[in-house]
């Protein structure tokens, strides 16, 4: 990891963005017009709030969005704390008319939704934003984005989908150390970056690709959207290995993903498909040595 010049200013110490509710609902379309819309400045967490709401709430065809400038007791994928300082940390509220079952790949089709905002946002940035199984984006395999579904049963053919986001705005330094690897930030792949006036945007990005996803995912579920994601996986034909609890459990050539979002690994004894759970994929070299 490289070092932080002494006294050099910490990036995200000047992260004092803020949206305005009002602004970002004029930027969003007809398809968004009766989500709820919530930013607050300090919550334990988004998609803690929501999954309780959700397990209250009566049923609707409209989503939520919940977003914290500061999440105390956010967590991420194997519970690792997740707070969210220098980044954009939010959670939405998806009603999907779908048996639990039928949710296999969702994961990667909000992975997959996000970086194509990202790259309606800007370009520049979606050119260099990478895909890794099972629900992370990367630039140059430093971690950008994040992503954490929890599912709420609402009867019969249908469940709330709580989809946890957080995505990075500058690389925050007092995170890299504590976690002891360099993440990603939009900043650096973004020109002309500036937090108050791009997050909105960021925003509403996010919130249209998940609406469409979400139409797409009802009709047709995952597979028709598995080739996008293949075509943007981070580590495609590239040597991988997969890890349960810090122990190597398989290895081999990492192949893109198949219509039920499983990772296909290519190994000495053919194609196998792995499904999610709590693995975590890692180059099998290489300069990237965490989940």
């Amino acid at each position: 990891m490289s070092a932080v010049p002494p006294n050099s200013p910490d990036p995200s110490a000047a992260m004092a963005w803020r949206i305005d509710e009002g602004a970002l609902r004029a930027m969003l379309s007809p398809a968004l017009r009766d989500w709820t819309l919530e930013l607050v400045e300090e919550t334990g967490s988004t998609n803690a709030d929501l999954t309780a709401r959700c397990r209250q709430a009566p049923w609707s065809d409209a989503g939520t969005l919940r977003l914290a400038y500061r999440q105390t007791a956010g967590r991420g994928r194997q519970g690792r704390p997740w707070q969210g300082q220098a980044g954009m940390t939010f959670s939405v509220a998806l009603p999907l008319a779908l048996a639990p079952a039928q949710l296999s790949g969702l994961s990667l089709a909000v992975g997959l939704a996000l970086a194509e905002a990202l790259g309606d946002v800007a370009p520049a940035l979606g050119a260099r934003v990478g895909l890794k199984w099972p629900n992370d984006l990367q630039i140059d395999g430093r971690k950008l984005a994040g992503i954490l579904i929890e599912s709420v049963p609402a009867g019969p053919q249908r469940v709330w989908a709580v989809i946890g986001i957080g995505l990075n705005l500058v690389r925050d330094a007092q995170m890299e150390a504590a976690l002891g690897r360099e993440l990603a930030g939009v900043a650096e792949a973004m020109p002309g970056f500036d937090a108050g006036r791009d997050a909105p945007r960021l925003l509403a990005a996010v919130l249209e690709r998940l609406v469409a996803m979400r139409a797409d995912f009802l009709a047709h579920g995952f597979g028709p959207m598995a080739r996008r994601w293949s075509a943007a996986d981070a580590y495609r034909d590239q040597p991988v290995r997969l890890l349960h609890d810090g122990q190597v459990i398989a290895e081999g050539m990492a192949r893109g993903v198949d219509e039920a979002g499983h990772l296909l690994l290519e190994t000495p004894a053919g194609l196998e498909r792995i499904a999610s759970g709590e693995l975590s994929l890692r180059p099998a070299a290489g300069k990237d040595g965490h989940a």
